[in-house]
């Protein structure tokens, strides 16, 4: 069964992040960007852009530790030449100018979005884009504690991770559904004989789901409860209302009878799309997946099934 599933943040946390809203600061200017996307990870959060974590941000006695990624305050508008003598590069003046020293609001999110820019793929772009379009989606970048055995007995080295999480609407209730998220590019996708790989991840992702349902389900209640109270600070995100039903228990989260993971798949032109060889690999995927969004962009994929 592994550890137990939870990543939902306690009160102590929130308020803490009540008392940072009110200044005017890091997370005050992260609250106003209905871009960024913040993701509550139970002792931590992050603030992700393109997949990319701009902010890392935990708990302590004394307040709350902010870190980023160093690669992140590269300042992007550097453009002037450097001198190479013999196997030296002089990078004296570099080293004064080229690192972003201090936080001065939105302008320093900029420069750190654009240096983020630089490192996601296809898939992390991709999620970022439908992750902020769709109002119910509650959790990215998902990762399951601990190990998950199918029937073939194969062991999987890596805990698995599932890209989103969303809500809608089922039978007076709050149905909590997972998506993974491919490019069309991606191998994953396709196979000449067999399962192609992402139906295994598929399947690992609902047994895991069926085995810790109660956790899952008391997790995701809580973090809806997060999310609102994120949203009360000012957060320009639209969520959608069903987190807010959740969060004040007009509707009960739920995983469903049976575990709901759907497939999304974007970044292909109409010849890619409709492609013989591509139809074929298609239909075998929806043999299996229930729930398959495509989109040659990924800006236009809407979640609700």
């Amino acid at each position: 069964m592994g550890l137990e599933f939870d990543r939902a943040l306690n009160a102590a946390f929130i308020a803490k992040l009540k008392a940072e809203a009110r200044r005017d600061g890091w997370w005050a200017d992260v609250l106003a960007d209905p871009k960024l996307i913040v993701a509550v990870r139970g002792t931590y959060l992050n603030v992700y852009w393109r997949g990319q974590s701009l902010f890392r941000v935990e708990s302590t006695p004394s307040g709350l530790n902010v870190t980023t990624h160093e690669k992140y305050l590269v300042d992007p508008k550097l453009a002037s030449q450097v001198t190479l003598i013999d196997r030296d590069f002089d990078i004296s003046s570099l080293a004064q100018k080229g690192f972003i020293r201090h936080y001065e609001g939105p302008a320093t999110i900029a420069k750190m979005k654009a240096a983020a820019g630089l490192f996601p793929g296809l898939e992390k772009t991709g999620c970022h884009e439908i992750a902020v379009r769709n109002a119910g989606v509650i959790d990215c970048e998902i990762a399951f504690p601990g190990r998950v055995l199918l029937d073939d007995g194969a062991d999987d080295r890596h805990a698995p991770r599932v890209d989103i999480a969303a809500l809608e609407s089922s039978a007076g209730e709050a149905r909590l559904v997972f998506w993974e998220a491919k490019h069309y590019s991606n191998g994953e996708l396709r196979a000449e004989n067999g399962l192609a790989p992402v139906l295994r991840q598929v399947r690992i992702y609902k047994k895991y789901l069926s085995e810790n349902r109660e956790a899952i389900e008391r997790s995701y209640t809580r973090m809806a409860e997060n999310l609102v109270s994120i949203s009360d600070m000012g957060w320009k995100r639209q969520l959608s209302p069903l987190i807010a039903d959740v969060a004040t228990g007009k509707r009960a989260l739920t995983i469903g009878a049976e575990p709901a993971v759907g497939l999304v798949i974007f970044g292909f032109d109409s010849a890619q799309r409709d492609h013989a060889g591509w139809k074929a690999h298609r239909e075998r995927l929806e043999q299996e997946i229930i729930h398959v969004r495509t989109a040659g962009d990924a800006k236009n994929i809407r979640l609700t099934t």
